[in-house]
């Protein structure tokens, strides 16, 4: 998992691994070989008909005289108006009535309402800041009401989630760093800002994926040396494998958007430099996530690594890549590596790839990373059929020595597929882009 990616920057090849900070270096295991897999809306001036139906014995204040125009037959139940509660926004649903989407939305002429409960509906508006949807009336330009959920299985909203937070005080949670605190379990739990970034974040990602998908559908010319770069010369044997990734990875950025995926993102104070991180073997999939480092525009890629770390998920349909963390790709220690990247890209770490795909790997480059190298060992050991290799500068040895190995390794690598996911991207965009200006051209 990449935590905060650091611009590139000229090193001295003299440094030491100790002389780097680096911020994808490991925190604690709570569990032993499974450790985190990280690196060291405006309404219409319509209004839909309603019959106002108000409590006689109410208080009710004076207000000015309206216009109605009818729409559809509704009522609004009796109220306290004074009380800012769900029930101030209840209406009576009409004898017609669109049916409801797969999404619990009525739609009418651009409005839209949920269902309460039998014979009880509300207009709810989505919330700009937070993206959570909110009772609303139809006076207001931003919902006042209360945040309510949509319930599949009952089709109806509600005021709370009808859940168990999954994995309450687990291994996981309680197995974290020491000066660590868990502040926030569901992005409900985070400030409005910050879970406003992450669900920006999310989008990102998905982003991401869909124009990666787009770029391997298209098959474009220049993406076999972004192929090369990621996974080296032997790249055609693992091209099905990263496309399968690619699109496992959309397919969970989107469920992670979904009505279960709130509850997957914990925030964490800490004094530690990881942005983000999740446990491999956490099958509840969720994420934690540093608010020190939590701002718009440093977190997609990381999301998007740490998604391609899951398999199963609970509530999740997706099926994550189960993606391994075999080596990090770095431009913060690419000094140790054999030789320093011979070109520079829009995505920095792609040059530092295309060293390790030639076989420029070595044990001090890992060592900025991490301290625990069993998952290195255990890929190289695994692809030669070997019950385990001696030491790493033996595995590094064997690993620059064998590109088809390199290949399957990089492949299965998180970083390296996330990186090459982010090249695919910049490739489509770029094509599309010419695509556009040339029409412009062709147009004069």
């Amino acid at each position: 998992m990449s935590i905060v990616r650091k611009p590139a920057t000229t090193s001295s090849t003299i440094r030491s691994p100790a002389d780097v900070d680096s911020p994808r270096r490991r925190p604690g295991n709570p569990l032993d070989g499974d450790g985190p897999a990280i690196k060291n809306f405006r309404p219409d001036a319509e209004q839909a008909h309603m019959e106002v139906a108000r409590d006689p014995g109410a208080s009710v204040p004076a207000v000015p005289a309206v216009t109605i125009t009818p729409l559809l037959s509704a009522g609004i139940l009796p109220v306290r108006p004074e009380v800012k509660t769900l029930e101030h926004y209840l209406l009576k649903p009409p004898e017609k009535l669109a049916e409801a989407n797969a999404q619990g939305f009525r739609v009418v002429k651009g409005r839209l309402y949920v269902d309460i409960a039998p014979g009880k509906i509300a207009q709810v508006r989505r919330d700009r800041t937070s993206g959570e949807y909110r009772a609303t009336l139809l006076s207001e330009l931003e919902p006042s009401g209360p945040v309510l959920f949509f319930e599949p299985q009952s089709k109806t909203w509600k005021l709370e989630r009808d859940r168990i937070h999954t994995g309450k005080d687990d291994v996981f949670e309680l197995g974290l760093d020491a000066g660590t605190t868990l502040v926030a379990r569901g992005l409900r739990q985070f400030p409005a800002e910050q879970a406003a970034i992450i669900r920006s974040e999310l989008r990102v990602v998905q982003s991401t994926f869909s124009d990666a998908s787009r770029a391997i559908a298209l098959k474009y010319q220049e993406a076999d040396a972004v192929y090369e770069s990621y996974f080296g010369t032997d790249h055609q044997s693992v091209s099905p494998r990263f496309s399968e990734c690619v699109s496992r990875g959309l397919a969970v950025s989107k469920e992670y958007q979904g009505f279960w995926g709130d509850d997957k993102f914990l925030g964490v104070d800490t004094a530690g430099n990881h942005l983000a991180w999740m446990y491999k073997g956490d099958f509840h999939g969720r994420v934690f996530i540093n608010r020190k480092y939590l701002r718009a525009g440093a977190l997609s890629l990381t999301l998007g690594h740490e998604m391609l770390h899951t398999n199963r998920i609970d509530r999740f349909a997706a099926i994550g890549p189960n993606a391994s963390d075999y080596f990090y790709l770095g431009v913060e220690a690419r000094a140790f590596l054999t030789s320093e990247p011979l070109t520079v890209y829009d995505v920095p770490e792609r040059g530092v790839s295309e060293v390790i795909m030639r076989g420029g790997l070595t044990a001090e480059y890992l060592n900025v990373f991490m301290n625990d190298h069993s998952e290195f060992l255990s890929g190289v050991s695994h692809y030669l059929g070997m019950r385990d290799v001696p030491d790493l500068q033996t595995a590094v040895d064997l690993f620059n020595a064998n590109p088809q190995m390199r290949a399957h390794m990089a492949a299965n690598n998180a970083d390296s597929i996330i990186c090459a996911t982010k090249s695919m991207q910049e490739l489509h965009r770029s094509k599309t882009e010419y695509a556009w200006l040339d029409s412009l051209i062709e147009d004069l």
